[in-house]
């Protein structure tokens, strides 16, 4: 990955056709979407927002000028371009420059929670109408033996319902985590443990943490899903706050396998994810960081 982030960087036109490329792969895996995003992050960290977004124009120009020859539907570069990439160049032009991972999470966060209110003033009726979409791609099962489709559907509603929820925090998640990339690569490049220091100096703040109490008393005790939502997005950022206090630890301890144990089971366990979040809350008050001494963060890269 070094080796493609290295050549994205001899020039504009490198950066474009690799960003592009994984772009139009993502498409058939996924994951190649962070990988693009991570170069796109990579270009305005290292060189601006302006030769960032000279290099996005171009990929969106080549990804749409392909979508079109092949579908006549000029709309994948520009929804590429929208979707994946402007919150990247929104996050990463914080990032640099404040040169603080914390405040650009935070930024980020408010912008996630506002994202949250407009899903649900904009679209009230996402989760119906996802629900009948599921639906219409499940009939072929009625035609099935031994099909229960009141089960199906009540299945089917439950997923639904979180995914609505869950779906601004999950972007969230994703985009900060293209953007960590982005910026590892920079470090990485530099032969700099500036990206290692900044990731483990992450705090998010105690005002940030009593709203975040206020959002999971009010969520549960009202049952509403807006407020799910948001509450939601503000454990995501305090997830990552717990995961900088998990890499502190285990770096302080020479523990480092247990990072790989953490990052397993929050993938298959949802709770791990939640207590990791709740970690990254508490820390704010107890700082579980400082007994370990801080090592002046390296600014050269």
């Amino acid at each position: 990955m070094l080796a493609i982030a290295r050549y994205a960087l001899k020039g504009p036109m490198h950066a474009a056709t690799v960003a592009g490329i994984l772009a139009i792969l993502s498409l058939f895996v996924p994951l190649l979407s962070i990988l693009s995003g991570a170069i796109v992050s990579l270009i305005i960290l290292t060189q601006g927002l302006v030769s960032g977004s000279r290099v996005i124009l171009v990929s969106i120009v080549g990804i749409t000028a392909i979508s079109y020859l092949l579908t006549h539907s000029p709309m994948l570069g520009i929804t590429i371009g929208v979707v994946q990439w402007l919150p990247l160049v929104i996050l990463a032009e914080i990032l640099r420059r404040t040169r603080s991972m914390s405040f650009t999470l935070v930024i980020g966060m408010a912008l996630a929670l506002i994202s949250v209110v407009v899903q649900f003033v904009l679209w009230p009726d996402a989760e119906s109408a996802l629900f009948e979409f599921l639906q219409l791609m499940f009939q072929d099962l009625q035609q099935q033996p031994g099909v229960d489709m009141q089960q199906l559907d009540a299945g089917l509603k439950g997923v639904v319902h979180w995914m609505t929820i869950v779906f601004i925090a999950v972007m969230f998640a994703t985009f900060v985590g293209t953007l960590l990339a982005g910026r590892w690569f920079q470090a990485r490049l530099a032969e700099s443990h500036g990206f290692r220091e900044e990731f483990q100096s992450i705090r998010i703040g105690k005002g940030a943490a009593v709203i975040a109490l206020i959002l999971m008393v009010s969520s549960l005790a009202l049952q509403s899903n807006w407020l799910i939502a948001t509450m939601m997005v503000m454990l995501v950022t305090f997830m990552f706050q717990g995961l900088a206090v998990a890499h502190a630890w285990a770096r302080h301890s020479g523990k480092s396998m247990t990072l790989v144990l953490l990052y397993v089971l929050m993938v298959i366990f949802p709770q791990v994810t939640g207590v990791t979040a709740l970690l990254g809350l508490i820390d704010n008050w107890i700082d579980f960081r400082a007994k370990y001494k801080s090592i002046p963060t390296n600014t050269d890269d």
